[in-house]
């Protein structure tokens, strides 16, 4: 399945402001998971009470992360290594941080340069992908970059059970307008707007 911009757009919508809680790759099986805690909304009531999504990316062709001991500006910060099989262990060390930027899918040409020269990973197969992922964890006294290239991608709920994604979009495209029309649903977010943003 090759995701059209679009869908593309639309996961970015959905991601943006996502709690990023884990992300792990399985070698053997050349597939990674990501988890993120969403924000989301339903055609009618609150917000679900439990709001993480897996994402489960196959078949996995590259994988390459920064993980850099400073701000994520500083190019003087000194850069850690570790294995794929660490990956897990220090997002999950960063305890959990937001994601945000309103892009996340197929910027690796504008994103990925920028850190491409302090590799922590670079994890390859002989899989050509379509597509990519990008995200970050950021903190006071350091930062985490992450590109995964694949070329499809399955949305989970915290039961395992299959979310389609033009629902999964609808969702999150369902909080930011709420957001933005001052809709009591999102007031617990901490999210303040600036400004209309037009999720279309």
């Amino acid at each position: 399945m090759t995701l059209t911009e679009e869908e593309t757009h639309g996961l970015s919508i959905a991601l943006n402001e996502a709690i990023l809680l884990g992300i792990e790759v399985d070698t053997d099986r050349s597939l990674a998971a990501a988890t993120f805690r969403v924000l989301t909304l339903p055609e009618q009531g609150l917000a679900p009470a439990d709001p993480r999504v897996q994402i489960i990316f196959t078949p996995v062709g590259r994988v390459a992360a920064s993980l850099r001991q400073g701000r994520w500006d500083d190019r003087e910060a000194r850069v850690s290594p570790f294995q794929i099989d660490e990956l897990l262990s220090v997002v999950q060390s960063f305890g959990g941080l937001p994601i945000y930027g309103w892009e996340f899918f197929d910027t690796d040409d504008k994103d990925f340069p920028r850190w491409s020269d302090r590799l922590s990973l670079d994890y390859r197969t002989d899989v050509e992908a379509a597509h990519s992922i990008t995200i970050f964890q950021e903190a006071s006294d350091r930062h985490l970059d992450v590109c995964l290239w694949f070329s499809r991608l399955e949305i989970k709920d915290p039961k395992g059970d299959g979310i389609p994604m033009e629902a999964f979009i609808a969702g999150g495209r369902r909080w930011w307008d709420a957001l933005y029309k001052g809709d009591e649903r999102t007031s617990d977010s901490g999210i303040i707007p600036l400004k209309t943003v037009k999720n279309e």
